[in-house]
């Protein structure tokens, strides 16, 4: 069951969750990365957010949640995005996993996921 914190995301906010999320995945985030993620977002979405507040949630969220948090909120920006939207960001999310030219079994497990929450093939 989402949290209200989630029906309350922006497409920003919520495609930050997903995508820092899966970078987390193998480990660690770069400063890189988030600023990388946080550009693709502005350029596409346009929506305010605050990313101090966002970066210490996702900091905060504890490892055994994560799974379920990344869910959540994508189920919750299947709800608030068209399908070009979607496509656009799973493409980017691919590069987001793929940077390290490898996926590891998490990462797949959290695509597949995405995928399964957008009804994709």
């Amino acid at each position: 069951m989402p949290t209200q914190f989630i029906h309350k995301m922006n497409k920003t906010e919520a495609g930050f969750h997903i995508l820092m999320i899966l970078s987390l995945v193998d480990g660690n985030i770069q400063h890189a990365e988030s600023s990388v993620i946080l550009e693709f977002l502005e350029e596409r979405f346009h929506e305010p957010i605050e990313i101090i507040k966002e970066q210490a949630f996702i900091r905060a969220c504890p490892e055994e949640e994560r799974f379920n948090h990344f869910t959540e909120t994508a189920q919750h920006f299947y709800k608030i995005s068209d399908s070009a939207e979607r496509n656009s960001l799973i493409e980017f999310a691919m590069k987001v996993v793929m940077a390290d030219e490898k996926m590891e079994h998490a990462e797949n497990a959290y695509i597949n996921a995405l995928y399964d929450c957008w009804g994709l093939e």
